[in-house]
C-alpha cells in the first residue's frame, strides 16, 4: 500500500461532505470505514473507503 492510497480524517470528511468530528465519531463508535493507526495518527486506505460505501447500500423491500 502506498502513501497516496491513504486518506487523512480531513480528506475522508471532505469526501463525504461531513465534519471531521463526524469521521472521528464513526471511528470511535466502530461504524465508519476501516482504518489503520500509524503511530498516533489514523489513516484510511482509499480502497476500504469504497468497500465501506458499497456495504452501506441497503436493499429496499418492495411493498
Amino acid at each position: 500500500m502506498e502513501v497516496h492510497e491513504l486518506m487523512t480524517t480531513d480528506e475522508v470528511a471532505e469526501h463525504f461532505r461531513v465534519n471531521p468530528s463526524t469521521v472521528r465519531r464513526w471511528r470511535l463508535d466502530g461504524v465508519g470505514p476501516r482504518f489503520v493507526k500509524i503511530g498516533s495518527v489514523y489513516r484510511y486506505p482509499r480502497a476500504l473507503i469504497e468497500t465501506w460505501v458499497s456495504d452501506q447500500v441497503k436493499e429496499v423491500a418492495a411493498s
